[in-house]
C-alpha cells in the first residue's frame, strides 16, 4: 500500500534541492516549484518501487501527494 512517506521519499529521492519539509500533503506540486519533469520523475519512481501505474491522461490527476494517494487507493478498488 502507497503512503505519504513512501511518496515523500520518492520526491526526495528524484527531486534535486528541494527541500520537502514544508511540503504540506495537499499543497500542489507546481506551486510548490516542482515542474513537470519533476512530477514525471516522481511519478515513473512509484510505478518502479511501488507499482502505481499513472496513464498519461491521468498524470494532472496527480498534483499533490494527497491527490497521488486518492489516486492509488481508487486504482485499488
Amino acid at each position: 500500500m502507497l503512503t505519504e512517506q513512501n511518496i515523500r521519499d520518492a520526491i526526495a529521492n528524484t527531486v534535486l534541492n528541494f527541500d520537502i519539509t514544508n511540503l504540506t500533503n495537499e499543497a500542489s506540486f507546481i506551486d510548490a516549484g516542482l515542474d513537470s519533469l519533476d512530477i514525471s520523475s516522481l511519478l515513473l519512481e512509484l510505478q518502479e518501487h511501488h507499482n502505481l501505474i499513472v496513464p498519461d491522461e491521468d498524470v494532472d490527476k496527480c498534483s499533490s501527494i494527497q491527490s497521488i494517494l486518492e489516486y492509488a487507493k481508487s486504482q485499488k478498488s
